[in-house]
């Protein structure tokens, strides 16, 4: 019964990770004889069993149709790769981002998207053991600037979004700020002032701090309220 990591080895999502009869305690799932670790976590092997424990932190695990905000961090004549906060970089070909093929011999990637720039995508593809690609193009995607990140965890995006999109829209009509939700836990704001933008960073970081205490949406509001009420004071 073949085994392809270490005790106390790291594995991320979708790796093969033991073949056989193993018994499986946490953290990984099993397809015929084949056992694959669920997400980024140690693994442990002890007396014929198998249990992976996740690590703490903010890996997002891609799942396709997801939008993401992603940053370039490298390129080649006809793709850039994306941190996506994900456990492995994603692609996204130069056609997902143009809507058109991109002819390296005439035309320089770089005049589109360099390193450092931030884009806002979409999952096109997350199969297992391959690389995530993205599209960067249609309604709503593709390059942002200005404004602020706010990085949160991935797992408390849907209470940053809320219930048929409740809370990000409560956010929006108070503050009548630009915002881009990732569901890798980055999220664009761009408000018509610094100070807009910073009471919506502690807004958001405060749903993400206080998402298991109930009346959430009622206490953002008059925070936010109360914040705004602050900035005009003082004009």
């Amino acid at each position: 019964m073949p085994i392809f990591f270490k005790n106390m080895d790291i594995v991320v999502p979708g790796d093969l990770v033991a073949e056989g009869n193993y018994k499986i305690i946490e953290g990984a799932y099993r397809i015929g004889q084949k056992i694959y670790s669920r997400f980024v976590g140690v693994i442990y092997i002890r007396n014929g069993a198998i249990k992976i424990v996740p690590l703490e932190g903010n890996y997002y695990i891609p799942k396709i149709g997801d939008h993401v905000i992603g940053k370039i961090v490298d390129y080649n004549p006809v793709s850039w790769q994306v941190d996506i906060r994900a456990p492995y970089l994603a692609k996204l070909d130069a056609s997902d981002f143009l809507g058109r093929p991109l002819d390296p011999i005439k035309e320089d990637i770089t005049r589109y998207l360099n390193v450092g720039d931030l884009i806002y995508a979409k999952i096109a593809s997350a199969e297992r053991g391959a690389i995530p690609s993205l599209v960067a193009r249609g309604s709503n995607l593709g390059k942002i600037s200005g404004g602020k990140i706010v990085e949160i965890s991935p797992q408390k995006v849907p209470r940053v979004v809320g219930r048929n999109q409740s809370m990000i829209k409560l956010l929006q009509e108070l503050t009548k700020a630009n915002i881009k939700v990732g569901n890798n836990g980055l999220i664009w704001i761009k408000a018509k002032n610094k100070q807009i933008e910073n009471i919506l960073v502690r807004a958001i970081k405060k749903i993400e701090k206080e998402s298991h205490i109930p009346k959430l949406t009622d206490r953002i509001r008059e925070f936010i309220r109360r914040e705004l009420e602050k900035v005009k004071g003082g004009e």
